[in-house]
């Protein structure tokens, strides 16, 4: 027979089958909500914050989950964003669960977030941890409207950055060393590719996914739709190449066509319908930039081939991402104003083209001053 609880403690009452005291409060629902402890001080504070959370509509009822299980879950639950974005999400999660996983949701703190990016910092640079910090802030962003939890740990700490990391700066080739490369893919399966590349100041996976249909000989334009990415199928994990609209509403665009470029795309178009008549194997998939059987060209295969021709040139060891950041600069050394670079590479905001570009902005300045200095010096 359980002892009677003493005046004024309340629901308060020591259980007798293991002397743990227990106490409960009603929920607006009219059923209990328990708490226990092994003293009666303790079950008397846990009463206390579980009347409180009560009265404050912050308790959680949830069926207790560890961190693992939520972000499973939760990640399933997103049926509703791009391939590569969930092919993303994943990754990061994979970096963050097995060091937070074991902890259970609501026990979770900005202090063991902080732990974990300490170390993944020991192998992982800036890019990833932002990356790991922004999915884990959505993800528990969502727990919160699910009653799962009252507030989100990542915003318990600042987002995580190592600060000896050397900020990344992307090659960007002059004039003379664009004009390099093009000599040197000459004859070669990139050559208009390289050329288009430095024309429009497309992305690698707009490149790759771009079509025929795209692009209007007449009107000299070309139509960004699509993306193609390669990337592992979320069942079976064989990796397929798939197609999605742009990373954003600005980055479907529509680019003017130079001269050079178009010279480019027909001589391009001559020797693919060559190549359709020679192979048996040809898929007709309207590919501007295919493979030598019609279909996608792999990442890694193009940039074997890419790599092969900037070591030729001569110019500096670029990657494929940055004939797109050469144009830009060009661009802006031509005193082409951010706003209409922006729309060209299709960034979704002004103020990420300005900080990529920012070194160019210096120029215009230190130029903008020069002129200025010769205005007083005239005018003294």
């Amino acid at each position: 027979m359980a002892k009677r609880r003493e005046k004024g403690d309340g629901s308060i009452y020591q259980r007798e089958s293991d002397g743990r005291y227990v106490a409960y409060a009603r929920l607006p629902d009219g059923k209990k909500k328990y708490v226990y402890d092994k003293t009666r001080s303790g079950v008397a504070k846990k009463l206390k914050e579980l009347r409180m959370s009560i009265d404050n509509q912050t308790l959680i009822l949830a069926k207790p989950e560890t961190v693992e299980i939520y972000l499973k879950n939760w990640l399933a639950s997103k049926t509703r964003i791009k391939e590569t974005t969930y092919h993303n999400y994943k990754w990061a999660l994979g970096l963050a669960t097995p060091h937070i996983g074991h902890i259970f949701l609501t026990k979770l703190s900005g202090d063991h977030l902080v732990k974990l990016y300490a170390i993944l910092a020991e192998s992982h640079r800036n890019k990833s941890l932002v990356l790991v910090h922004t999915v884990l802030k959505l993800a528990f962003r969502d727990a919160i409207k699910r009653k799962k939890l009252n507030s989100n740990p990542c915003s318990e700490i600042d987002t995580p950055r190592k600060p000896d990391e050397k900020k990344y700066e992307a090659t960007a080739l002059s004039a003379d060393q664009c004009q390099k490369l093009i000599d040197a893919a000459k004859g070669t399966t990139l050559e208009c590719f390289i050329v288009f590349a430095l024309a429009t100041a497309m992305r690698r996976g707009e490149l790759l996914g771009l079509r025929w249909s795209d692009i209007d000989m007449t009107e000299k334009t070309v139509s960004i739709q699509r993306t193609a990415s390669y990337l592992p199928d979320p069942q079976t994990g064989v990796y397929r190449f798939i197609e999605t609209t742009p990373k954003s509403e600005s980055s479907q665009r529509i680019i003017p066509l130079t001269d050079f470029a178009l010279v480019a795309l027909k001589a391009h178009k001559i020797k693919q319908v060559e190549m359709r008549l020679q192979s048996a194997a040809w898929q007709d998939m309207d590919l501007v930039f295919p493979s030598p059987r019609g279909d996608w060209y792999r990442s890694n295969t193009l940039q074997f081939h890419f790599k092969k021709i900037v070591r030729l040139a001569g110019v500096p060891d670029i990657c494929i991402h940055e004939l797109r950041h050469s144009t830009a600069t060009l661009l802006r050394r031509k005193g082409v104003d951010v706003k209409t670079v922006q729309i060209i590479l299709g960034h979704a905001n002004y103020t990420t083209t300005a900080n990529i570009y920012e070194h160019v902005l210096m120029e215009d300045k230190e130029d903008a001053m020069i002129k200025l200095d010769k205005v007083f010096r005239k005018d003294s």
